[in-house]
């Protein structure tokens, strides 16, 4: 009895789909599937990527293991122009000799034309009294050049008078205001003048000229009393070689220096 309740079920479930498939074929056809909806995303805007600065250069330096070291390399500095001073001229004003105990100004004096036994020359003035002239033409103190005094030997104060004694390596200081300037003497020269030809004059005038390194010169006549000989001293600054370089000679040149002193 259980059998036949058992296959009739299963007839009834085999008519009962062989019923319903046209309806559920006819359903699947006619309704189309409701459409899948994509999501709309949203759009991303890439961002411009951070400016970075270059590194800074690397040198590399030996170090005591013999691995390289970096190091930076700093920017060269900005040179500073500094202009070059200009030297201020010292004119001499005072000098001294130990040697002689000789203190005495110095006062510019300046040349002029002069007529010596039936021909031109130049003389240059020499002061009245107890000083040494600076021939304002010759170099003042500190700076390359010849710086040339003068002075009597004689009379109006004889500033000059014991100069022949001097000797070389003996010192003559000069001063500019108060600005002392040491010279060691480097030569002493006694040179015929009186009465001698004009080339003779103008060769013993040459010491008198301007020179290229920087120098001092005092000039006088001697003996005492006379004008025969022309006496002249050379010195050089104390810190330099006193090595003399004379004054490079010209007759035409020397001939506006060729001096006549009065002892």
């Amino acid at each position: 009895m259980d059998q036949i309740l058992t296959w009739g079920g299963v007839l009834l479930l085999l008519v009962g789909g062989v019923l319903a498939y046209p309806y559920i074929r006819s359903r699947l056809a006619t309704t189309p599937p409701p459409p899948i909806s994509t999501p709309t995303l949203p759009q991303l805007t890439a961002a411009a990527p951070p400016t970075v600065a270059p590194p800074p250069t690397v040198v590399p330096s030996p170090t005591s293991t013999g691995t390289p070291a970096p190091s930076l390399t700093p920017a060269p500095p900005t040179p500073t122009l500094v202009p070059t001073p200009t030297p201020t001229p010292a004119p001499p004003s005072r000098i001294v000799i130990p040697a002689l105990d000789v203190d005495a100004p110095v006062v510019p004096v300046s040349w002029e034309a002069v007529e010596v036994n039936g021909q031109q020359q130049t003389a240059w003035d020499v002061p009245d009294m107890y000083a040494a002239g600076w021939h304002d033409t010759s170099a003042p103190l500190g700076v390359p050049g010849n710086t040339v005094l003068n002075g009597h030997n004689t009379n109006n104060g004889e500033v000059f008078r014991d100069l022949y004694t001097l000797e070389t390596g003996d010192t003559i200081i000069v001063y500019s205001g108060d600005s002392p300037y040491t010279y060691t003497i480097s030569e002493v020269l006694i040179l015929p003048e009186a009465g001698q030809p004009l080339e003779v004059r103008l060769e013993n005038a040459r010491y008198i000229l301007p020179t290229d390194d920087e120098r001092l010169s005092l000039v006088t006549c001697h003996p005492y009393g006379s004008l025969r000989y022309r006496l002249i001293v050379i010195a050089h600054p104390q810190e330099e070689s006193s090595s003399i370089q004379p004054p490079a000679s010209g007759y035409l040149e020397r001939s506006r220096y060729a001096s006549h002193y009065i002892g």
